[in-house]
């Protein structure tokens, strides 16, 4: 079992849609990995230590962006060394409108239905 999937509970879809996190430190530009209704994995270039409650902004291919509040449930910053992105954020979405949360759910409803 890879750690954290089992209590997720949601299917998460493996997309790669860019992101915008407003924090109090300012703003880090990412890019989703997978995403569910209740939480995502955001890759990032720049190392930055955010915790607590945040807005997302998730631009979604073909539609309006989708403007969420979450909280910051992990992070992992990469060594020089390593291959990939500089550092991962996972996040749970602690608020969600209605009409937000409606789209991102036919978005990944249309999204599995074609893999």
């Amino acid at each position: 079992m890879v750690l954290g999937i089992k209590h997720r509970g949601q299917p998460r879809a493996k997309v790669k849609w860019p992101v915008h996190m407003h924090t109090t430190r300012g703003s880090i530009y990412g890019v989703t990995t997978n995403i569910s209704t209740s939480g995502a994995h955001i890759s990032c270039q720049e190392p930055s230590q955010v915790e607590g409650k945040l807005l997302v902004t998730i631009e979604v291919p073909h539609s309006r962006s989708l403007n969420i509040v979450a909280m910051v449930v992990w992070q992992t910053v990469s060594t020089p060394h390593e291959s990939g992105s500089d550092c991962g954020i996972g996040v749970k979405f602690a608020h969600i409108s209605a009409d937000d949360r409606q789209l991102l759910q036919s978005l990944l409803a249309k999204h599995f239905e074609r893999n």
